[in-house]
């Protein structure tokens, strides 16, 4: 009953209609995080979500198994991940300065590394739990059309707040900003989220356009830069806010009670959430001598009260990392970098018949380029310079194709080998009479299945299925003679009279 109640509070206080009044910063309270409300209503809202959330679980299960004989799944050196603040605002204290996002990284590269002051506070006995995540952040430098950015963006909006349930702030058309590309960037929106809620994040598996963290805008960065006096002012809400996106649970697990876990083993089980900044030992669900772990990231104690992720937190973490989340790994957009890559504007357009053309298109990411020098070889014509170039083949064969694009600071090269496959314009088979092998070529967009040579006789000589767009049929134990090739394939049977010599 408590979860419902608490359920359709936040629900109530997130929907049109029931919007309160925020919260000001400076009042205590205790801490109030979304995502497992904001989880169950993108479950409502996209009915796939949950079987790909099932799924990505498991994955992430799997990956974590096959490490698990004694070797960490954490990096060996830190993954960095881009991050990109959307600051949307009505007045001027929620915009808030580039100084107190700043801090707030800071916060994050400390907590994810172990290296925030505060880990001194951590008890003796939780000591040999707690790990440096191999987990680091950045302000992304360039944006997703390549121009240099700060990793910060600034939207006035006629909102006075925003809620989870509609997630507006996600969306310019109603008052917020879209995502960039979550395949590149961590988008963490800066808003008054209404509701007394500090934060909600979105797990793995979410639609492109809702992944991300949003955070209350005074509950970012850390004193003295963030000048609220109040229990959230050291930048813990987007440490526990970005663990929910990198796929850990609240500590105590989905409910309150002993039978549910966070599913991480060296978490001691908990009965429920811890509010405020207590001390000593706290148990429940008989997890003495040493009681509940409420100085970790994932629990609702006070910013000042929080120190620590543990071993297997960081495991999981990183295996989120290398599977649902792995994309954002080859991210040029901490460094500036930029990646070549190329594909056609129609798909499978690389397999065609000869006489064909193929336009091409620059897919590269990271830094904008201002020249592209291409090179294709069978084509016509063979080099290029312009950014999306169309290119005839007039003859059959596999051939590469290389894009190396630059600009006044950086360049990069990508070949395809094999990567443009022009056949035949029409089935050929050849030659006629063989001796030791037929050749057939199927043309494109037509697949052969099944070949069957028969004799004079209305045998089956020779059968073959057919794995690739050339056959070649082995004659060299037939007698001299005249066969009937018979070809099954995609436009039907065809047939073919064909000589054997000796």
């Amino acid at each position: 009953m408590r979860i419902f109640t608490f359920f359709v509070f936040l629900l109530a206080s997130a929907l049109p209609g029931f919007a309160q009044t925020p919260s000001v910063p400076g009042i205590n309270r205790d801490r109030t995080c979304a995502t497992d409300a904001f989880t169950h209503l993108l479950q409502t809202k996209d009915p796939a979500f949950k079987q790909r959330q099932q799924e990505l679980q498991q994955i992430t299960r799997t990956a974590l198994i096959q490490q698990s004989q004694g070797q960490a799944l954490r990096a060996a050196t830190a993954i960095t991940i881009p991050v990109v603040f959307h600051v949307v605002y009505n007045n001027a204290s929620e915009n808030i300065s580039d100084d107190q996002l700043l801090s707030q990284l800071e916060v994050l590269n400390a907590d994810f590394s172990r290296t925030n002051a505060d880990a001194a506070n951590t008890p003796a006995h939780f000591l040999p739990f707690a790990a440096d995540t191999r987990v680091q952040f950045c302000m992304a430098v360039i944006d997703p059309n390549g121009d240099p950015t700060n990793g910060i963006t600034r939207t006035r909006t006629t909102r006075t707040s925003f809620g989870f349930g509609n997630d507006y702030v996600k969306s310019s058309a109603n008052g917020g900003v879209d995502a960039w590309d979550r395949d590149q960037y961590l988008n963490i929106w800066v808003c008054n989220i209404d509701g007394n809620i500090l934060g909600y994040a979105t797990p793995p598996g979410v639609r492109p356009f809702e992944d991300g963290v949003v955070l209350h805008y005074g509950a970012v960065g850390a004193a003295p830069v963030n000048t609220y006096k109040w229990n959230y002012n050291k930048g813990r809400t987007a440490t526990h806010e970005v663990g929910h996106w990198l796929g850990l649970k609240h500590i105590w697990g989905n409910g309150v009670s002993c039978t549910d876990s966070d599913g991480i083993d060296d978490t001691p089980n908990q009965e429920q959430e811890t509010t405020g900044y207590p001390t000593g030992i706290i148990t429940s669900c008989d997890n003495g001598p040493y009681g509940n772990m409420y100085q970790n990231y994932m629990d609702y104690t006070d910013d000042a009260c929080m120190n620590l992720f543990t071993k297997g937190q960081a495991d999981y973490m990183n295996a989120v990392l290398s599977t649902s989340r792995s994309s954002i790994l080859t991210s040029p957009a901490c460094i500036g970098n930029m990646r070549s890559d190329f594909q056609t504007a129609v798909p499978y357009d690389t397999l065609t018949i000869a006489g064909s053309s193929i336009n091409f298109t620059d897919a590269s990411i990271g830094a904008r380029p201002t020249s592209w020098y291409w090179e294709f070889e069978g084509g016509v014509p063979a080099v290029s310079t312009q950014e999306n170039p169309t290119v005839l083949y007039p003859q059959p064969g596999k051939y590469s194709v290389k894009l190396t694009i630059a600009n006044d600071k950086l360049s990069s090269t990508k070949e395809k080998t094999g990567y443009v496959h022009v056949t035949v314009n029409d089935l050929v088979v050849y030659p006629s009479p063989a001796s030791d092998f037929i050749t057939i070529e199927q043309p494109a967009r037509v697949w052969v299945r099944q070949v069957e040579l028969v004799n004079q006789l209305g045998q089956v000589m020779v059968n073959a299925e057919i794995r690739d767009r050339v056959l070649r049929l082995d004659v060299r134990n037939l007698p001299s003679g005249v066969y009937i090739l018979r070809i099954k394939s995609t436009n039907g049977t065809d047939t073919r009279k064909v000589s054997v010599v000796r």
